[in-house]
C-alpha cells in the first residue's frame, strides 16, 4: 500500500516539541506511503504570515500581539477554514498543529470534520510539565519567549483554555485522544507516536 489517509491533531504547550514531532512523522509517512499527499496546517505559521500583511485587520492584530494578548477565536478559526477550503481534498492526510486551543475552536474543528467526513481523528497530546516549558522556551531564545512573564501567562492560559479542549474531544466518539510523554528523547517520542498511529509503518 503506497497511499494513506489519516487525520491527526497535535495539541501541546508552547515548547512541547510539536513541530519537531510533526516533521519526523511527515517524513516517516512519506517513506512508508510515497503517494500520500499531506496537508499540514500549522496555526502559528499562518497567523504570523497573516499579521505581516497590509490591511486594517492585520494592523489591529499586530497591536493585539504587541500587547501580549492572544488572537480572537474568529480570526484563528477563519485561517483554518480558509486553508481547508483552498487545499483539503478527500484523499489527503491532514495534520493540524496548534488548533484547537479553545472550546470555540474545538467546535469549529468538529463542524469541519463532520462536513469533510474525516474520522477517526487522532489527537496527539504531547504532555510536558510547566517547568520543562519554562526551560525550553527560555533556552530557544525566540523573541516572544524571552520574558518569563509572557511564558507564565501562556502556561496559565493553556491550563484554563486548552485542557478543557482535550476533555471535550475525549468525550466525542469521533476522536481518539492519545497522551504521549513529551519529557523523553525526540526519538523515543517519535517511535511512540508512529506506533500509536499505525504499527505497520516502518521507522
Amino acid at each position: 500500500m503506497s497511499k494513506k489517509k489519516e487525520t491527526i491533531v497535535f495539541i501541546g504547550r508552547s515548547g512541547s516539541g510539536k513541530g519537531t514531532q510533526i516533521t519526523l512523522l511527515k517524513d516517516t509517512l512519506k517513506k512508508s506511503y510515497p503517494e500520500t499527499e499531506i496537508l499540514h496546517y500549522e496555526s502559528g505559521a499562518h497567523f504570523r504570515s497573516f499579521i505581516k500583511r497590509q490591511g486594517y485587520t492585520s494592523e489591529l492584530m499586530r497591536s493585539i500581539i504587541a500587547r501580549g494578548d492572544l488572537a480572537p477565536d474568529f480570526i484563528t478559526e477563519w485561517l483554518l477554514v480558509d486553508e481547508f477550503v483552498k487545499y483539503l481534498t478527500a484523499d489527503k492526510t491532514l495534520i493540524i498543529d496548534g488548533f484547537p486551543r479553545t472550546i470555540s475552536q474545538a467546535l469549529t474543528l468538529h463542524s469541519a470534520m463532520n462536513f469533510y467526513k474525516r474520522g477517526p481523528v487522532k489527537v496527539i497530546h504531547l504532555k510536558v510539565s510547566a517547568d520543562t516549558v519554562r526551560e525550553r522556551l527560555l533556552s530557544r531564545g525566540r523573541s516572544d519567549d524571552v520574558e518569563l512573564e509572557i511564558i507564565e501567562r501562556r502556561i496559565a492560559w493553556y491550563n484554563t483554555n486548552t485542557i478543557p479542549v482535550l476533555e471535550y474531544l475525549s468525550r466525542q466518539p469521533q476522536y481518539q485522544v492519545i497522551e504521549v510523554d513529551g519529557e523523553r528523547s525526540v526519538e523515543e517520542i517519535h517511535e511512540d507516536i508512529v506506533k500509536l498511529i499505525d504499527d505497520t509503518v516502518e521507522l
